[in-house]
């Protein structure tokens, strides 16, 4: 599939399918990238970005690796939606890194960073 909208002849676009167009793959996640709803699959989890928003939601062990040698960490406030700051990199076969703001205290940031990114996706 391409990046492009769909046409009205795409079985799996439209209203019906709760799409208005084609899922855009991608190799990388730019750093300056500034719209959008992106997934991105790591080994152990799987990322939610939203940059409209500018959120970043982590869900652990929903990952597309089956080999015990990665484990799964568990990280403050997974499963929930916390500041995105920025995205430092992130491409597919490396460790992706997102800067973000995980606790409560606004001076408080940290970065994530990933087991190595199986795939990028657009989703909005």
């Amino acid at each position: 599939m391409s990046g492009r909208p769909a046409r009205r002849s795409d079985p799996f676009a439209g209203p019906a399918a709760g799409y208005s167009y084609a899922v855009a793959h991608a190799d990388q996640l730019e750093p300056d990238t500034t719209e959008g709803v992106w997934t991105v699959v790591t080994r152990t989890s799987t990322y939610l970005l939203d940059f409209d928003e500018m959120t970043l939601l982590r869900a652990p062990g929903v990952g597309s690796s089956d080999d015990e040698s990665w484990a799964i960490s568990q990280l403050r406030r997974d499963s929930e939606d916390i500041p995105l700051l920025g995205v430092k990199s992130c491409r597919v076969g490396e460790s992706a890194q997102f800067w973000v703001r995980a606790t409560d205290d606004p001076d408080v940031r940290t970065w994530r960073i990933t087991t190595p990114v199986v795939s990028i996706e657009r989703i909005s």
